[in-house]
């Protein structure tokens, strides 16, 4: 993780762009009401603090699938005799899911501290607030947070990019958009799937939907899906010991050049992606731009298990394609 100050990619915080060729896309409404998880805690008297902490430190959070970088660890609450309990947020319930197996791991500090009242009863917001009168009002409402400035600065700041490798994607996409046009395609749509195990043997794939024998459901991204579904079958048909990760497209990069319609988004969502890249726009059918269709922005939808980095292509131009506003891509 490099400092904000420190990195060599020119970004506008303010503007969220990158180099001056990517455009972040994210849900541009602030979620008022937080995503809730549980967390387990644990009562303590402020002289056990250092060791609770380092048991913190060494147990719980490298390996706790949530980060909870955004919380104060340690609530303070005194009663009427003036004496001070401390309440701490040892992790979230996703790292133990069981009181047992917390137990387990707290038994072996149990000659460095005493604690009671081990609970996951405790509800704090799964991500830091986006403004700090949000950090002050869900403190009160929920558990203390630090409020480290705008979250997604930090976001921005710790993406990484091959600019040289994405601008050559962006232009061969276009290059073959325009060439599908040429050849009577009614979707000059084209999409690339790079594989980051493999980023030599890209897989472009165009919209057939509009060809003979062909499906409604033939989108470029929904072809680019199945043409990695095939490779996978044939690199198990020819070798039967290799493993998949369950995802088709587990952490894929994806480069389209038009914003894909709700179905390939939604498509993308189950496929495991990492990023997807569009140039083009498109107003009415898209679900990635927060302006875009039906303001979706079905990468980053709280009602998901799933989400993907989007970034829209506001570099040089390429020459891609037209594609009817009307028309779902």
């Amino acid at each position: 993780m490099v400092k904000i100050k420190a990195n060599p990619l020119n970004i506008d915080f303010k503007r969220c762009t990158v180099e001056n060729k990517l455009q972040q896309i994210r849900n541009s409404k602030v979620a008022t009401v937080p995503e809730i998880i549980n967390v387990w805690t644990i009562d303590i008297e402020p002289k056990e603090s250092k060791a609770v902490l380092d048991f913190i430190r060494l147990e719980t959070q490298k390996t706790d699938p949530l980060s909870l970088i955004h919380i104060k660890r340690i609530r303070k609450s005194m009663d009427t005799n003036k004496r001070i309990t401390l309440h701490v947020a040892l992790c979230s319930t996703q790292l133990f899911h069981n009181k047992e197996d917390i137990l387990s791991k707290l038994e072996k500090y149990s000659t460095k501290f005493q604690y009671t009242n081990l609970c996951c009863t405790n509800k704090i917001p799964m991500e830091a607030a986006p403004t700090k009168e949000l950090m002050e009002k869900w403190s009160e409402e929920y558990w203390p947070l630090v409020w480290r400035g705008n979250p997604n600065n930090q976001i921005l700041n710790d993406y990484t990019f091959d600019f040289p490798f994405i601008e050559e994607i962006i232009k061969k996409i276009s290059k073959l958009s325009v060439e599908e046009q040429e050849k009577g395609n009614k979707m000059p749509v084209v999409s690339a799937f790079v594989d980051p195990l493999d980023a030599t043997n890209v897989i472009y794939a165009t919209d057939s939907r509009h060809m003979a024998g062909a499906l409604p459901l033939d989108h470029s991204i929904l072809n680019g899906i199945n043409t990695v579904a095939e490779k996978l079958t044939l690199r198990k048909s020819e070798n039967p010991s290799v493993e998949d990760d369950g995802y088709l497209c587990l952490n894929f990069d994806v480069y389209t050049t038009h914003e894909p319609c709700s179905m390939c988004a939604m498509a993308l969502i189950h496929s495991r992606i990492k990023r997807c890249i569009f140039v083009k726009e498109m107003k009415n059918t898209g679900a990635l731009r927060p302006d875009s269709g039906d303001g979706y922005c079905m990468h980053s939808n709280r009602l998901l298990n799933s989400k993907y980095e989007v970034f829209q292509w506001i570099g040089e131009d390429y020459g891609t394609s037209v594609v009817n506003d009307l028309e779902c891509c």
